[in-house]
């Protein structure tokens, strides 16, 4: 399946990036789709790390909630342990709490290239990432 016109997915260097551009909602059939991609890179490549950038400043719908929810779980179960959301303040906020699995750490940032660039570190703390 290729990535959808509302959103895009890619393995970076053992980081799922996932972007999703201004205007995105998450229906959900788009849901589906996008938990089907987010299971079959992950299955194809080896995954540490997942990087979300949240470019839309549209309200995250419960099909939206749910998706992110179960894609952070099946990264965690596949064994990947940093989640670093890049989006504006008031959205990072709420996406930290939907994506946060035990045992995982959940990073804010306003820039996705310092959230990949984190994301590829696994020791690196992160403190100064997030500018309020």
């Amino acid at each position: 399946m290729e990535p959808s016109e509302r959103w895009s997915m890619r393995v970076d260097g053992g980081v799922l990036v996932v972007e999703l551009p201004h205007g995105t909602g998450l229906s959900p059939s788009d849901g589906e789709a996008l938990l089907d991609r987010w299971r079959t890179l992950a299955a194809e490549r080896s995954v540490d790390a997942v990087v979300l950038v949240v470019r839309t400043t549209r309200p995250c719908s419960d099909a939206g909630r749910r998706t992110l929810r179960l894609a952070a779980r099946d990264a965690a179960e596949r064994g990947a342990t940093r989640f670093a959301i890049a989006a504006e303040r008031s959205k990072r906020r709420y996406l930290e709490r939907t994506v946060d699995v035990d045992g995982a750490s959940v990073e804010p940032f306003n820039d996705a290239a310092a959230a990949v660039r984190w994301a590829k570190r696994s020791t690196e703390p992160a403190s100064s990432a997030v500018s309020e």
